[in-house]
Order: C-alpha cells, then sequence, then structure tokens
C-alpha cells in the first residue's frame, strides 16, 4: 500500500506520459456526507489493447521496460481494502481512464494530503503536457489547467506562481 492516495495518482498519470498522452486529466471527489472519496485520471495516450486490459491487475505484467507492474494491482488492493472498487476502461488509440472510489471514513484509508506536490511534479517533470486537475470537496470546487509549454516564464516565477495557485485552491476548499 502506497502512503499517500496521491502517489497513487502520480503512478497513473506517470504511465499515461509514458503511453504517449498529451492531455492527463485528474478528477478528485470527497464526500464526507455520502462517505465516498472518488478519483479519476483519463489520458490520451494509445490504449490498451483487450489482453492487456485483462492483465493490468497482474503485478507481473507490465507494457513497459521493467519486470514488474505494481502500481495498479497496489491500487486495486487499496481501494477493495477500503470498502471500494477500481474500474479500468481503454482502448487502442483510445486512451485510458482509471476510475477508483473507496469509502471516505475507512479506517484503513490512506491520506490524500499531497495532490498539490503531486500536481506540481506532472507539471515540472513534463512540460509539455496538459494537465487538468479538478477536486471537488463536500461540494466545494477548484480547477487548475496547465496547457503543454515550451519555453515561457523562467521555471522558478513559475513554480512559485504554480506553487500558490494549488495551495490556495486547496485551502479554499478544505483540502489542504
Amino acid at each position: 500500500m502506497m502512503e499517500d492516495l496521491s502517489l497513487h495518482i502520480l503512478d497513473i498519470a506517470e504511465n499515461a506520459v509514458t503511453a504517449g498522452a498529451t492531455r492527463v486529466r485528474i478528477a478528485v471527489n470527497e464526500n464526507e456526507r455520502r462517505d465516498v472519496l472518488t478519483f479519476r485520471v483519463t489520458d490520451n495516450g494509445r490504449g490498451m489493447s483487450d489482453e492487456e486490459k485483462a492483465r493490468a491487475l497482474d503485478p507481473f505484467f507490465t507494457t513497459g521496460h521493467k519486470r514488474t507492474g505494481l502500481g495498479l494491482p497496489l491500487l486495486a488492493q487499496t481501494v477493495e481494502l477500503c470498502g471500494g472498487g477500481l474500474k479500468l476502461t481503454s482502448a487502442p488509440g483510445g486512451g485510458t481512464r482509471v476510475i477508483a472510489r473507496l469509502l471516505y471514513s475507512h479506517v484503513d484509508r490512506p491520506p490524500l494530503t499531497r495532490m498539490a506536490a503531486t500536481i506540481m511534479t506532472l507539471v515540472f517533470a513534463h512540460p509539455e503536457i496538459e494537465f487538468g486537475y479538478r477536486h471537488t470537496r463536500n461540494g466545494l470546487i477548484f480547477s487548475f489547467l496547465r496547457h503543454g509549454r515550451r519555453g515561457g516564464a523562467s521555471v522558478p516565477v513559475e513554480i512559485v506562481a504554480v506553487r500558490a495557485a494549488l495551495r490556495s485552491g486547496l485551502k479554499r476548499i478544505g483540502a489542504l
């Protein structure tokens, strides 16, 4: 089990980039009243064949250069442990969507505390990719969109601006 759910989101988004995505959308919905936490990562990468989808939760299967692909199997284990479910949809040339749903109040649910750092990592590690992030917490919504770029503002100035936008937005909805 990963120590923070944001690390699962980071892993899925990194897989999307590896699969050739130019656009990645991340949506998080925390609803304490309904006792559910859902997150979705959608990309426009190469997608998966039926065989790859069937084996995607096998820890000894990977399409990468590693010998194992632990990201989705670990997420599936965490989600099931926390009274939820995982849905994977994908088609060759049509991108991939991963949806995880967990009981918000489950005692074993890892926290979701590092989303600002996760989004910053993705944005600055892959400046050419368009990243969208929407976080809803108990009906309050924060959205962030970063268009892929080449060049532009100096990176230190941009880091400060992106960090400030993420922190203030997440704080405003009570997710920081």
